[in-house]
C-alpha cells in the first residue's frame, strides 16, 4: 500500500531547511560559526498561555538573556539569538589578552551543546587558533543586515507582547434575582 500523505513529510523538511537558512540554530554536539557583529541584549520570559517567548517587561520573573547578532555558518548569514552562558563565554573570549578580537571575529568558534533542547543544556565554546578570511561578498551583505539593535526593536514591535484583556463590565446595576441560580 502506498502513502499518499508522504509529501506532507516533504514539505515539512524543505519548510525546516528554508527557516534553517535565515536563523542559526544550536543543535547536539558541535555547531561551527563566524561572530559577524557583536551581542546585543534581548530579556524575555516564557509565555506558558502563548505558548511563546515574549519581551520581557518591568517585574517579570524567570527572565531569559539572549543575545542577538549575526554569524556565519555554512557559508550564510544566519541571525542568532545566543543563550547568555555563550554571551558570556564570547565576552571572556574578548578580554582574553591572548586573542586579538574584532568584529566580525575571524576565528571559526565551536559551540558544543550537550543537551541541546532541555533546560540541562550545557555549552562549550572554543575558537579556531586558526585565523580565517571572511569574504568581502559576505562583508558586504552584512552591511546591508540590520543591526541587532533594530532586530531586538523589530522582535519588541512585532507584537509578541502579551497585552492584559480588558474587562468590560455592565454598566446597569445587577440585581441578585437576575443571577439565574
Amino acid at each position: 500500500m502506498t502513502n499518499n500523505m508522504d509529501w506532507v513529510d516533504t514539505h515539512e523538511e524543505k519548510v525546516k531547511e528554508e527557516r534553517s537558512k535565515e536563523y542559526f540554530t544550536i543543535e547536539e554536539g558541535e555547531n561551527r560559526f563566524v561572530l559577524l557583529t557583536h551581542c546585543a541584549p534581548l530579556a524575555q520570559v516564557w509565555d506558558q498561555s502563548q505558548k511563546k517567548y515574549r519581551t520581557a517587561e518591568e517585574g517579570d520573573k524567570n527572565v531569559s538573556i539572549k543575545g542577538v547578532c549575526w554569524v556565519l555558518q555554512d557559508e550564510i548569514i544566519k541571525q542568532a539569538k545566543l543563550p547568555y552562558t555563550v554571551v558570556k563565554s564570547i565576552r571572556a573570549l574578548q578580554q582574553d589578552k591572548e586573542w586579538e578580537f574584532t568584529l566580525p571575529f575571524p576565528h571559526v568558534l565551536t559551540l558544543t551543546a550537550k543537551g541541546a533542547g532541555s533546560k540541562e543544556v550545557e555549552y562549550t565554546l572554543t575558537p579556531s587558533p586558526k585565523k580565517i578570511e571572511i569574504p568581502e561578498e559576505i562583508l558586504n551583505a552584512l552591511k546591508e543586515k540590520k543591526t541587532p539593535e533594530d532586530i531586538i526593536e523589530t522582535i519588541k514591535n512585532s507584537g509578541t507582547q502579551v497585552v492584559p484583556k480588558q474587562v468590560e463590565y455592565p454598566e446597569d446595576d445587577i440585581h441578585p434575582d437576575d443571577i439565574p441560580f
